[in-house]
């Protein structure tokens, strides 16, 4: 466990030697630092998106293991934006994301969360902002099938990335909708 009275960027305590590690690591003090006005973030860098996911996680989730992985999540999962132009591809910063916490965990849930963090907001907005809700319902049934019973543990870190000052509730309503009829429907 780490010095709880050492604070690092954005004042977030590390509460693992393996959050220390990451936070103290170039690239994501770098991507802390990268802010271009989006919508659903208000803040004013990535940096003090986090914290505020963070903050979520520590309010809402209860089990020990979860909030440690969760965590993990919240601190990588929007760190990349600013590499993204890498790949010419403006929503793989969740890849990016993946592809370096690989280096510190083989916990394939994190990994595929890191990847698809945003996939039920992307739905979302295919269905009701480019009006395609056939294809929203496929992404979105694709996005639980990937995860099967972990869509839960999904859908707690879309929650806590999702309740921010500006973000919309709809969102993570349809997409609450979506799997207690998945899995209403199987029993």
């Amino acid at each position: 466990m780490t010095n709880n009275r050492t604070f690092h960027p954005w004042q977030i305590i590390p509460q693992t030697n393996l959050e220390a590690k990451i936070l103290a690591h170039p690239e994501v003090i770098a991507g802390f630092q990268w802010s271009v006005p989006a919508i659903g973030h208000p803040e004013k860098n990535v940096g003090t998106h986090v914290v505020h996911v963070l903050k979520n996680i520590d309010r809402l989730v209860q089990n020990s293991e979860r909030k440690k992985r969760l965590r993990l999540a919240a601190i990588v999962h929007d760190t990349f934006k600013y590499q993204e132009h890498r790949l010419d591809d403006k929503h793989c910063h969740g890849l990016l994301a993946r592809n370096f916490m690989s280096n510190y965990t083989d916990d394939l849930f994190l990994l595929e969360l890191l990847e698809w963090h945003d996939e039920a907001y992307r739905s979302w907005v295919v269905g009701y902002a480019q009006n395609n809700f056939v294809l929203a319902e496929s992404r979105i049934q694709n996005l639980i099938n990937r995860f099967g019973s972990n869509i839960f543990e999904y859908q707690q870190f879309f929650n806590c990335d999702s309740k921010m000052m500006d973000k919309r509730a709809q969102p993570v309503l349809w997409f609450q909708h979506k799997i207690a009829a998945r899995f209403t429907s199987q029993h």
